[in-house]
């Protein structure tokens, strides 16, 4: 059953097969590439269908002009935190914190950290403490609101284009971190939790300059994710494509990605069935099996 958000007509937020059908589906959508370059042809349907899903084309383009808001900075052990804010686009912000080492020279690795749906997420133990150990291993962390929570109030997150104004607030907070001086560009990382996880791997199939990908508990072959943010708009199933959470993961490669799993939710069955048959979209292990 389709659900309906305003005009447009996307799947309904949650499981959307079984199991055991995801398995079965798995295994079709194998079937329809051999090689690396039948699934560059699959790739290049499935990355064009996640932009048309998301209305990709509506947003305007919008270079520089971040604006930045700093303030606040704290001396911590081994590492630094301020409040900050970005323009997303005009009279827009991003909001978050960022972290540096406390130390060292040059240019640092950065990593781009998205948060899961928890009303003041960015503000727990679990997520200051994994960009401050980021921080304190040498990299430039931004830690930032999830749309419409923690400091993110111009909107609310159930807005109909959440999916769409999510992936382009990380885009901005990407082309940020870039235009800093302390940032290399060519070690950047992204990783979340959950609904931090969607907004991790789907940046990550749009755009080649994440160079390392951690979806912690979300990429799972049955579930597309449980809230407008993340399947609010047809990014799965288009008129040219029908995909799920572990292909629009499998963008990613060949650059490095973790999957992670709790063991007892949507993603309980990785070992099994998400991370073998991502294994096969590597293309170190592409064989034409024709």
């Amino acid at each position: 059953m389709p659900i309906r958000y305003g005009s447009r007509e996307s799947i309904v937020c949650g499981p959307f097969w079984t199991s055991d059908q995801a398995n079965l589906k798995m295994k079709e959508f194998a079937s329809q590439w051999s090689d690396l370059e039948s699934w560059e042809e699959r790739a290049a349907t499935i990355k064009e269908g996640i932009k048309i899903g998301m209305e990709w084309e509506k947003m305007p383009k919008i270079t520089g002009n971040f604006n930045p808001i700093i303030h606040s900075k704290k001396e911590m052990d081994g590492y630094t935190v301020e409040n900050v804010a970005i323009e997303s686009f005009p009279g827009f912000y991003i909001t978050g914190n960022l972290y540096r080492p406390s130390t060292g020279e040059g240019k640092f690795a950065a990593i781009l950290s998205p948060h899961g749906h928890l009303p003041d997420k960015r503000l727990r133990e679990d997520v200051q403490t994994r960009a401050a150990v980021f921080a304190k291993m040498g990299a430039v962390v931004f830690a930032y609101d999830m749309l419409g929570f923690g400091e993110s109030e111009q909107v609310e997150h159930t807005i109909p284009i959440a999916l769409h104004l999510q992936t382009y607030n990380s885009i901005r907070v990407l082309e940020y971190l870039l235009s800093r001086d302390d940032v290399d560009g060519d070690r950047v990382g992204m990783t979340g939790g959950s609904g931090g996880a969607t907004q991790t791997f789907m940046l990550a199939a749009l755009d080649n300059r994440i160079k390392v990908v951690a979806p912690v508990v979300q990429v799972s072959a049955h579930f597309f994710g449980g809230c407008v943010c993340e399947s609010g708009m047809p990014v799965h199933r288009g008129e040219n494509h029908q995909t799920n959470n572990v292909e629009i993961a499998a963008l990613a490669a060949p650059r490095p990605l973790l999957l992670v799993s709790n063991g007892a939710d949507w993603t309980r069955n990785t070992p099994n069935i998400e991370y073998p048959t991502y294994k096969r979209y590597m293309p170190c292990t592409m064989r034409n099996t024709k």
